[in-house]
């Protein structure tokens, strides 16, 4: 005779919340993986969008740098990184 265990709404809820944390983590980790590449690649002298040159500030305060600040604050306001 097998026994089912039996599960209620709050062991689910649990276990949704769990798996949410779980995909919010490797969202994370992912970003930051992201992140310390970059810092390896040398900074770029020219916006890769707009074409404007990087400000030497910007280059050596972000390494890895690849948008003039106009332009990454409208790719973060799209919602993109």
């Amino acid at each position: 005779m097998n026994e089912q265990p039996e599960y209620n709404n709050e062991e689910e809820a649990e276990v949704a919340q769990i798996l949410a944390m779980t995909r919010s983590m490797a969202a994370v980790n992912k970003v930051q993986e992201a992140l310390a590449k970059q810092r390896l690649l040398p900074s770029l002298e020219d916006c890769e969008d707009c074409g404007e040159e990087i400000p030497k500030e910007r280059q050596l305060a972000i390494r890895g740098v690849t948008r003039c600040i106009y332009c990454q604050e409208l790719l973060e306001r799209k919602g993109r990184t």
